[in-house]
């Protein structure tokens, strides 16, 4: 499927350290990977698709929904 690393506590802090000069405490970092991590699976999934020779090429785009509270 993916031949990705799985993400760490640890490449969070030294990206937030090093690109974004923010240091991150290790709990808030795990909290991220624990966000990320589906994310980048999904996209692994979607990767993983035959979609490579559809014509037209797929476009995904959000559906924005709107509540009408009454």
């Amino acid at each position: 499927m993916s031949n990705r690393s799985p993400i760490t506590a640890e490449t969070i802090m030294a990206v937030a350290r090093e690109n974004a000069g923010h240091p991150l405490a290790p709990e808030r970092a795990a909290s991220y990977v624990a966000a990320l991590e589906p994310i980048l699976g999904m996209m692994d999934g979607i990767r993983a698709l035959p979609l490579k020779d559809v014509e037209p090429a797929p476009v995904f785009r959000p559906i924005e929904v709107t509540r009408h509270d009454k």
